[in-house]
């Protein structure tokens, strides 16, 4: 009988837990419902550490020291996944994670009576000469992973596919808990490594049983799924705390009393080294499940496992009894059709707005919006989710979002007109507009402060209470005071260094220069004239319509601050449709002018002439199909957006969102589906 329990499991649960570690508790609940879900899989990606809510949505995770700086992850079959810097989870606070529900469109189906009687074949391991024992303890998830594959001795003639699946069966070969829970899971194969990948099924099932042995049945007819290449039956263990707390008990009890019964040692196994730890008498009575193992037919089947939820999958000699059952004609009797909203006119908007429905889906992202021109007209526009999940209010074209760091984009319109207007030298020292403002080691100019480098910090890492902020600022020269006697982080000009608060104090040369304050001029100078009614500043004094909510990393909702402090770098609202028009202008408009304008997109360069890939208030670069393109992107804690220009294409792009998953939106791929049509 094999043993595999990682003793790391029994330290951890009876020592002390304060050692080096945190603990994360909280409960998963839905995003619409506020019902618990159950049974999420929450954990560090490829580590140890994982493990899976309660029933009641509980859950509690012990982070070791080394990894405090990581991710964690939550993710539900049927809910798109949360990802949450474990920097944002305090210690003692419970924390509520809200899962959204992915919306899956179906295409109608149509049933006719089939022209031949239905067939059934069996894939899979019916054998099996020993179980397996893997208690969890600390950490839970684990899976095991069944290939099927129509191969080799085991082929299945008259096997043509696509087949549709119908049964999956697992043996148990010994329980000794008063009940047990697996869910089924089907992955796909990962075309690199050979290993169980993505979840082919979004739906939980889980089948719950008190058997002490036999065959577990999962009946999966109803869903209509067709199997149309090898993939991977997966069985994945849901243990509670009490059931961990149980079978650690047992473990230890039974490792007291006969220490002698454990061996440990090393075999070889697909050319490499491995620990395998066998309990040599005994332990069949030991709490827990047992699940059925062949190890005579390993070079028929691969089989993978892993320990947690999030942990590395690993493929193992021991090859898991379990089978499947595939129809040639479905079991589905009626038809199952589902609307689907605004549908699209052609192939390429129906492929960009499926890759956007797919994006909301995955990343629980509430609100977004995508507007694509070509040619100065808007090709596509895509308004998708919820401006306000509470109140049931959709995004529309006019919704207003954060566009973060595109303020400066944004705000680098301002630094030409003021040129255009003589009113501004760019590489005058900052004081000749703001007198008051303290002189530091080196001169500064403001043509250094739209390039990042000026030597100016960015916000303190591990200080949020040096980017959330509270105090309303009603001018930027007012929002100075927050870092004005600041030192300068290294000589201006010698390198590139990120800073937002940089960006800050450009707005108050702006105020100096202009003689307005700051927003006041951005609306008389730039908005209006370019007819950017829907961009303002996100003033948390004023009653702005149709401003989203935004939602933090749980998916609560979360302003996180006052932006006063930082319109000009990173606190302005607007929407897609807007930066579309700001985007038109720098490409055809006549408004600023065009001379003058080239030096936004003209890369800066260090005292050694090193060029840094950033002008003024834009990033310059290529795409990956090597295209040229200007561009910004920006997110928060509660936001996310990007502004990309291809000025060779003639097209311009813009994505805002309403958290910050939005980060992980590829806007390029867009681009190169625009521009390759």
């Amino acid at each position: 009988m094999y043993h595999k329990l990682s003793l790391i499991f029994i330290f951890l649960i009876f020592s002390n837990l304060n050692f080096g570690q945190r603990i994360i508790k909280g409960k998963t609940l839905n995003r619409s419902t506020k019902e618990a879900v159950p049974y999420v899989n929450i954990g560090i990606r490829n580590t140890n550490v994982g493990t899976i809510s309660n029933l009641d949505g509980s859950f509690s995770i012990v982070i070791p020291q080394k990894l405090i700086s990581d991710t964690v992850i939550f993710s539900a079959l049927g809910f798109g996944k949360r990802m949450i810097p474990l920097k944002l989870l305090e210690q003692d606070k419970e924390i509520t994670i809200y899962l959204s529900e992915k919306i899956t469109l179906l295409n109608q189906i149509t049933i006719t009576a089939p022209k031949q009687k239905n067939k059934t074949f069996e894939l899979g391991n019916r054998s099996f000469n020993g179980g397996v024992y893997e208690p969890d303890t600390t950490y839970a998830g684990r899976c095991i992973a069944l290939l099927i594959e129509n191969k080799d001795s085991y082929i299945q003639k008259g096997l043509v596919f696509p087949a549709y699946l119908g049964k999956v069966n697992l043996r148990i070969f010994r329980n000794n808990l008063k009940s047990f829970k697996f869910r089924i899971r089907l992955n796909d194969v990962d075309s690199l490594t050979g290993q169980p990948n993505e979840d082919l099924l979004q739906q939980s099932i889980i089948v719950e049983s008190s058997m002490k042995n036999g065959w577990l049945n999962f009946d999966l007819s109803h869903l209509n799924y067709q199997i149309t290449k090898p993939f991977f039956i997966t069985f994945e263990q849901i243990l509670d705390i009490n059931d961990r707390t149980v079978i650690a008990d047992g473990y230890r009890d039974f490792m007291t009393k006969y220490p002698e019964r454990l061996k440990i040692d090393t075999v070889e196994f697909e050319g490499k080294k491995e620990v395998r730890k066998k309990i040599m008498r005994g332990g069949i009575d030991l709490p827990g499940t047992f699940i059925g193992i062949s190890s005579t037919k390993t070079n028929l089947f691969s089989c993978f496992e892993r320990e947690n939820s999030w942990g590395n999958w690993k493929k193992v000699h021991g090859i898991v009894c379990a089978y499947v059952t595939l129809n040639t004609q479905t079991q589905v009797t009626n038809d199952v059709t589902k609307r689907i909203e605004n549908p699209c006119k052609d192939a390429l908007e129906c492929k960009i707005q499926k890759l956007c429905k797919d994006f909301m889906d995955e990343s629980a992202m509430n609100g977004m919006q995508l507007n694509i021109s070509k040619g100065n007209k808007t090709k596509y526009s895509f308004s998708l989710g919820y401006a306000d999940v509470e109140n049931n209010i959709r995004v529309t074209d006019s919704t207003r979002f954060r566009i973060n760091s595109i303020s400066k984009a944004m705000t680098s319109l301002a630094l030409i007109k003021l040129m255009s207007e003589r009113k501004l030298d760019l590489d005058a020292p900052v004081q000749k507009y703001l007198p008051d403002f303290p002189e530091k080691k080196y001169p500064i100019s403001t043509r250094q402060l739209a390039g990042h480098l000026a030597g100016f910090r960015d916000y303190k890492e591990n200080d949020l209470s040096d980017y959330i902020r509270t105090e309303h600022f009603d001018n930027a020269t007012q929002a100075l005071r927050i870092f004005k006697d600041d030192t300068l982080l290294f000589r201006p000009n010698t390198k590139f260094h990120y800073s937002s608060f940089g960006w800050n104090l450009i707005g108050a040369v702006i105020e100096g220069a202009s003689g307005e304050n700051y927003l006041q001029y951005m609306n008389r100078k730039i908005w209006q004239p370019l007819k950017l009614s829907s961009t303002c500043g996100d003033d948390t004094k004023s009653n702005i319509s149709n401003r989203s909510k935004f939602y933090d990393a749980t998916g609560q909702e979360n302003d996180l601050g006052d932006l006063s402090y930082k319109y000009a770098g990173g606190g302005l609202l607007s929407t897609a449709e807007d930066l579309i028009k700001l985007g038109n202008e720098l490409l055809h408009g006549k408004y600023i002018d065009s001379n003058l304008k080239k030096i936004l997109f003209e890369s800066q360069h260090t005292a050694d002439n090193k060029a840094t890939g950033y002008g003024i208030g834009w990033y310059t670069g290529k795409d990956n199909n090597g295209h040229r393109i200007w561009y910004h992107a920006g997110d928060s804690f509660s936001s996310s957006s990007y502004l990309i220009i291809y000025p060779d294409d003639d097209i311009v792009i813009a994505f805002l969102g309403n958290s910050q998953a939005g980060v992980l939106f590829d806007v390029q791929d867009i681009g190169g589906l625009v521009y390759g049509e």
